[in-house]
């Protein structure tokens, strides 16, 4: 099974847990309900299988149970529907290991992103992915799908229910130009304006501070309804997802300390600003 489809089925089956135990039933009365085997319901549950639409249709119709109504209801159906679109992602050239990052950004509650050398792609220019993303990019590579495929998981962040998103950015990322100082002079100016939404904090690492010297790739750490989190390292071109409690641990950890020695959102602002004024200059 694809590390994306794997994904999706346990965010789902975080979805359909929750509404079992908030409804107050049991795996045997819902099977029972639904015709189905308990040990059907389980494998839902717990991501093991993917539900067919008509189990998840037989579900909803039980709503005066699991008190499924209205714009719940249509999220749950969506959440099934959502396979087809992973699969449309695949099919479309999108790698799994990205088709798997864009099911995680669905599914969390809240993400922690951690940059020690680049701007967040959350939070990317157009102009800015392009830099990112046509670098070193290999002969008939199609950059341009690569920067709209980008720019679209942007849309997350305002979703309904869009998860709450911390970005700890190292202040040496901040003034890397890549060749280009009007390019992250805008690339600046949209940070500024991402950190207004109610659901974005951006922190920067300062210097001075010394905290960076406890980060040694960039990550990023996706925390499901369930509360279990994932782990997505990047270094250089590489990634790897951690999904081990004990791997995970040293990632909250490290989240944790720079909480504490970040500048906050505010002082972040002003840093930010003044960057880019002093980009302005040259």
């Amino acid at each position: 099974m694809r590390q994306s489809e794997k994904l999706r089925q346990l965010g789902l089956g975080v979805q359909l847990r929750k509404l079992r135990e908030d409804a107050r039933m049991s795996t045997r009365s819902v099977a029972k309900a639904l015709g189905l085997s308990p040990s059907s319901v389980n494998r839902n549950e717990l991501g093991l299988r993917a539900p067919s639409k008509e189990e998840v249709s037989a579900l909803c119709a039980l709503c005066a149970l699991y008190g499924v109504i209205g714009d719940d209801k249509a999220a749950l159906l969506e959440k099934v529907g959502d396979s087809a679109e992973t699969a449309a992602w695949l099919a479309n050239g999108v790698p799994d290991q990205l088709a798997s990052l864009m099911v995680l950004e669905r599914e969390a509650v809240t993400i922690t992103d951690v940059q020690v050398s680049l701007i967040p792609g959350l939070a990317h220019t157009a102009d800015y992915a392009r830099l990112i993303l046509g670098s070193g990019a290999a002969a008939g590579v199609d950059v341009e799908n690569k920067v709209a495929t980008r720019l679209g998981q942007q849309a997350m962040l305002s979703k309904p229910r869009a998860p709450e998103v911390s970005f700890f950015i190292d202040e040496g990322a901040l003034h890397r130009t890549l060749g280009n100082p009007r390019i992250l002079r805008d690339q600046l100016e949209k940070l500024l304006i991402e950190q207004r939404r109610d659901n974005v904090s951006i922190r920067v690492i300062p210097f001075d501070r010394g905290a960076s010297s406890s980060i040694r790739a960039s990550f990023s750490v996706y925390e499901l309804a369930s509360g279990s989190p994932y782990v997505f390292v990047e270094v250089y071109s590489l990634g790897l997802f951690v999904t081990d409690p004990s791997e995970v641990a040293p990632f909250v950890k490290v989240c944790r300390s720079l909480d504490e020695s970040a500048l906050d959102d505010d002082a972040s602002s002003a840093l930010i600003r003044k960057i880019a004024e002093n980009l302005n200059d040259e």
